[in-house]
């Protein structure tokens, strides 16, 4: 049944509190274990699911490794960031030591799509295209390492809300247009069932007069058939793909709705089995949207560096990957600091800042290490801070347990498998409500600090005009602004070209540079009040009414006082405190 608020008037007791040494047994450990691994699964497999997908389609190797090589390098980095191993000698550690997950960050979803794209487009395979964005992640993961020294409060002044809202709000616009692709099909019939095919040079072309005419003209175009969905091939938009992808959307909305607690901690990873279970109960012309051939391809068992990509490096992407283990990292501190406090440890003082610098180098420590085992970055991932506040389970020993879960289901290559096994349509409705968690904790986080003053709403408004401005136009950057070079040019020229292109068609790039130097630059202005001024008026005023109204409903003038004046904002009169910790949305964690 629904859990509506005015069925049961009666309380339920609160569960025991665990905090993060204590023990609780390995059955109990276990089951914790499970379910923050369920909780964060969906998200986890997305971002080298998605990037798999480039792939050739009969590429199943490949495509599976991606997907079991996140999981046991997730595991591994899990455990080291919950046991927080103290460095000798030094005053640091590297892990929190808290019940912090570790998962594949959203935030380089975006670039990596768009490089490898780019690089493929060139020439490169798949496997050299992306060698050259892990072996370019690999350097850059020692920015987060660097930035790990540094103190947190002074990197929050750095890398403000303002920053990283419209950066992480910029990510996952990008990311929700790429689900819908999925969710009509596929990503190559959403981009080109419009694009025109090369035009006939001489055409007899019939004017609307009855005269005709020689020239140029285009032939009729048949939209081209999505694959990826099984045996199932229709055009991009057809009715059984949006028609699953809506029933697999439809599917988390209704846990949420009727959902037991653990239910709703791993809708996504419910929705995408329901969906896909109903697909492969359904056929469409006789075809069917699943069939074995992928699950039976995959290999039983696996492990990390049984595929290898060739390593390089692609300068372009360095000051976009640096932007992205940036936002990263400040995120870290604050969801380090969130599960702090559901922990009930300190989060002040020497031992949190420890916690925090140890968390945030391991998340330098584990996006190099992930790049050079063939997964995508890391970050610290927050599902699990709902879990913790809906169980009361602080414990590490859950923590261990989760790493384990991750670990066994890397191993399995039956499981990556299955989650390739999955079609798109399907894939695009639970992702595109996982983007759009994502987009939502961008909100939460311009939300903190200072909110949307005045300052702030100039600064986001211009961060945004680019950022969703080249999002959608992509061209308006990359089409005539910075012609190719002669044959003469220089290799420098050329490299400096290519990074400053890709940094303008790459929306949360542009966004986050252009809220980076506003907010340096722009002044901070004085609280001013927004009464307002009317023209006086020798009239009874509604507003007197009101007053009285709201003081004898509150018991008479002495309540009335402390009532916000008429015509002024609240803010003038209550100073309330606000609440200034960085964290990422809980439920659209690890998504960033």
């Amino acid at each position: 049944m629904p859990r509506w608020p005015f069925c049961s008037k009666k309380l339920s007791p609160a569960p025991p509190f665990f905090g993060p040494n204590a023990w609780l047994g390995i059955f109990p450990a276990l089951i914790m274990g499970l379910q923050h691994a369920l909780a964060m699964a969906g998200g986890l497999v997305t971002p080298p699911l998605l990037i798999g997908l480039m792939a050739p389609r009969d590429d199943t190797v490949t495509k599976s490794y991606l997907i079991q090589a996140s999981l046991l390098v997730c595991g591994i980095t899990t455990f080291i960031q919950v046991f927080g191993m103290r460095i000798p000698k030094t005053p640091y550690q590297l892990g929190s030591g808290v019940l912090s997950v570790m998962g594949v960050s959203f935030a380089g979803l975006p670039l990596f799509q768009t490089v490898i794209s780019k690089l493929m487009a060139d020439g490169d395979t798949f496997e050299v295209a992306l060698g050259k964005m892990l072996g370019t992640s690999a350097v850059c993961a020692v920015w987060p390492m660097i930035l790990s020294f540094m103190p947190a409060r002074a990197l929050k002044k750095v890398f403000p809300p303002i920053v990283t809202g419209t950066t992480i709000f910029l990510i996952g616009a990008k990311l929700i247009a790429t689900g819908f692709k999925y969710w009509g099909g596929g990503v190559f019939c959403g981009e080109n069932y419009l694009h025109l095919p090369k035009p006939s040079p001489n055409c007899v072309i019939t004017m609307l007069d009855g005269s005709t005419m020689t020239g140029p003209c285009y032939n009729a175009m048949t939209a081209p058939l999505c694959a990826d969905n099984g045996d199932v091939k229709l055009p991009f938009g057809s009715g059984p793909y949006i028609g699953l992808g809506f029933f697999t959307f439809s599917m988390i909305v209704i846990i949420e709705i009727f959902g037991s607690p653990f239910m709703r901690n791993a809708s996504l990873v419910l929705a995408l089995f329901i969906g896909t279970a109903v697909s492969a109960a359904i056929t469409v012309g006789g075809k069917a949207f699943i069939t074995g051939e992928i699950l039976a391809r995959s290999p039983a068992f696996t492990f990390l560096w049984v595929k290898r990509f060739p390593l390089g490096f692609y300068p372009p992407a360095v000051l976009p990957l640096i932007i992205v283990f940036s936002i990263t990292s400040v995120e870290t501190v604050g969801d380090v600091t969130a599960t702090e406090e559901l922990s009930r440890l300190d989060a002040d003082g020497e031992h949190h800042n420890r916690r925090i610098k140890g968390g945030m180098l391991n998340d330098g420590f584990s996006g190099m290490f992930s790049s050079l085992a063939g997964s995508l970055p890391l970050t610290t991932f927050a599902q699990n801070n709902g879990v913790i506040a809906l169980t009361n389970v602080a414990s590490r020993h859950a923590g261990y347990a989760g790493a384990g879960w991750l670990f066994l289901f890397g191993l399995i290559g039956k499981f990556g498998g299955l989650v390739l096994s999955i079609p798109q349509c399907v894939l695009g409705g639970a992702t595109s409500f996982l983007f759009a968690c994502v987009l939502v904790a961008g909100i939460k986080i311009l939300m903190l600090g200072e909110g949307f003053s005045r300052r702030n709403r100039f600064i986001v408004s211009c961060a945004l005009a680019f950022g969703m401005g080249v999002s959608m136009v992509p061209q308006w950057s990359k089409n005539a602004l910075w012609p190719e070079p002669g044959p003469g040019s220089s290799a420098a020229v050329q490299s400096v070209r290519t990074a400053m292109l890709l940094i303008l068609e790459t929306g949360f790039c542009v966004g986050a540079i252009v809220a980076f130097l506003l907010n340096m630059v722009v002044p901070y202005e004085e609280h001013q009040s927004e009464e307002i001024v009317e023209e006086p008026s020798v009239h009874h005023h509604a507003d007197d009414d009101s007053a009285r109204g709201y003081a004898s409903t509150y018991g008479g003038n002495d309540d009335a006082k402390h009532l916000p004046a008429i015509g002024k904002p609240v803010s003038d009169a209550v100073d309330a405190p606000r609440d200034v910790t960085m964290s990422k949305d809980t439920d659209a964690q690890g998504m960033v």
